[in-house]
């Protein structure tokens, strides 16, 4: 039988956005600094950096537009209607 997924805790996943979010911070620190170094090493690096940053960025903002859509639509309701 499959399993309907719900909304995560809010408990559950304000931590788990805030680590993301530490995570796409340090990435695009880590652009900048190897963006700066530049050469045969720095660019690539860099340029790999910021395409983790960027999809960090997109799993945050999905994941978040999931929670609040299935929060704004409870699948269950009081039964009336």
């Amino acid at each position: 039988m499959a399993r309907v997924r719900g909304r995560r805790p809010w408990w559950l996943t304000v931590p788990l956005y805030a680590v993301l979010l530490v995570v796409v911070v340090l990435d695009v620190r880590a652009a900048v600094f190897w963006g700066r170094v530049g050469g045969s090493l720095g660019t690539p690096v860099a340029l790999a950096a910021g395409g983790i940053a960027l999809l960090a960025l997109l799993l945050l903002g999905f994941d978040l537009r999931r929670q609040l859509l299935l929060g704004a639509h409870p699948e269950d309701d009081d039964g009336a209607g």
